[in-house]
């Protein structure tokens, strides 16, 4: 009868990986090992006396029936009361980072003029804007409103207001209305087929006569001029690209300013909106 190795003198019935013969299947189970951990226990309790362990044990159900009262529903409601009006510690004071209107007019100039804005009747200081989908009740068109997220708000700020924006971002209310709005789902210029109705030569002809006819000044700021920008859309009215009625020389920073940034751009993404409301 072979024993079991680890001391208990029992008859050993297993046989570990470390080739050592045990009397039970886990090492733990062993009654010598039992007693041996046991032991070791009881040496660490050891360490503290009786007095000791009594002023932790208070110590430990005074910080949990604390806790309790902390966590109640009675305690958080007493708390907010105490905590109102003059009482609460950010009384008169304005939250740093909250966006207002007045803000957003002072700081993006150019967003405040493309995009109108109000404050929720119902919730004070709120900003509400329309929904870009025209058959969404929250549209300009149905004379709606809706409260953007703060990522959606500064999203369309950035796309508006920095020089490598691309003026998209527009403000949707749900998932569904980006889904369904034409100008979300454009994925080229639908006016890139057509033709122009002039050569190169007559082009240049005709810039030349209107540069020369506002004497080389921007029509802005009446620094010399290089280009001339076209009242009426070329890729919509295809007739009137040259007609210097509707003409002017202005400088290639004005151009962009004022010409091409002010809902009179011939891009894609204005043309395409010109569809998305033709629709209606």
């Amino acid at each position: 009868m072979r024993i079991c190795d680890y001391g208990c003198g029992r008859e050993a019935k297993h046989q570990f990986k470390n080739g050592k013969w045990c009397c039970s299947k886990n090492i733990a189970s062993c009654p010598f090992i039992k007693e041996k951990m046991k032991s070791k226990r009881k040496g660490f309790q050891g360490k503290h006396t009786i007095e000791t362990r009594k002023r932790i044990s208070e110590s430990v159900k005074k910080a949990l029936k604390k806790s309790h009262i902390f966590n109640s529903n009675k305690f958080k409601q007493n708390r907010s009361k105490v905590n109102k009006g003059k009482n609460n510690p950010m009384f008169g004071r304005k939250h740093p980072n909250r966006l207002t209107i007045s803000k957003i007019k002072k700081r993006y100039s150019f967003f405040s003029q493309i995009e109108k804005m109000r404050y929720n009747p119902d919730k004070l200081k709120e900003i509400q804007v329309h929904c870009k989908n025209h058959n969404c009740p929250n549209s300009k068109e149905k004379g709606g409103w809706f409260t953007p997220t703060r990522i959606q708000l500064s999203e369309r700020i950035r796309q508006l207001e920095d020089k490598d924006g691309n003026g998209g971002s527009y403000f949707y209310c749900s998932q569904e209305c980006k889904n369904i709005c034409p100008l979300f789902n454009l994925k080229s210029d639908p006016f890139k087929e057509i033709k122009n109705l002039y050569s190169h030569e007559e082009h240049q002809q005709f810039t030349e006569f209107v540069l020369e006819r506002d004497n080389y000044e921007c029509q802005y700021c009446d620094e010399p001029s290089t280009i001339v920008h076209h009242e009426r859309p070329q890729k919509l009215e295809p007739f009137f690209s040259l007609d210097p009625d509707f003409a002017w020389s202005c400088c290639e920073k004005c151009h962009y300013k004022y010409g091409h940034k002010t809902g009179t751009e011939c891009s894609t993404g204005y043309l395409s909106n010109k569809i998305c409301l033709g629709e209606r």
